[in-house]
């Protein structure tokens, strides 16, 4: 939940399975966006506060801070000699005299 808002219909739809799975079952959800945000995400703040109402009653609720995951591979690779230019590879000792 959270990069584009939904439709009435969809809000309504999402709703309804939240309703349905009200009590009888879990859920397990994942939303980059906070709680205040869910009324614009879902265009109707009422339906967005009984939502959450639902979700939230017995909810156990991980807030992850932090630096993006799919970020790590590229923050990697970023700090791995093999990127550097001949140069700062010879400076760093990676690479011998006359290449």
């Amino acid at each position: 939940m959270g990069y584009t808002r939904l439709t009435a219909e969809q809000a309504h739809h999402f709703f309804e399975l939240v309703a349905a799975r009200y009590e009888h079952g879990s859920i397990i959800l994942t939303s980059n966006t906070s709680f205040t945000g869910w009324g614009a995400l879902l265009g109707d703040e009422v339906l967005a506060t009984a939502l959450l109402d639902r979700l939230l009653h017995h909810a156990e609720v991980i807030a992850i801070n932090g630096s993006s995951y799919r970020m790590k591979e590229r923050r990697t690779e970023s700090r791995t000699p093999s990127t550097l230019s001949d140069t700062a590879r010879h400076a760093a000792g990676d690479l011998p005299t006359g290449v």
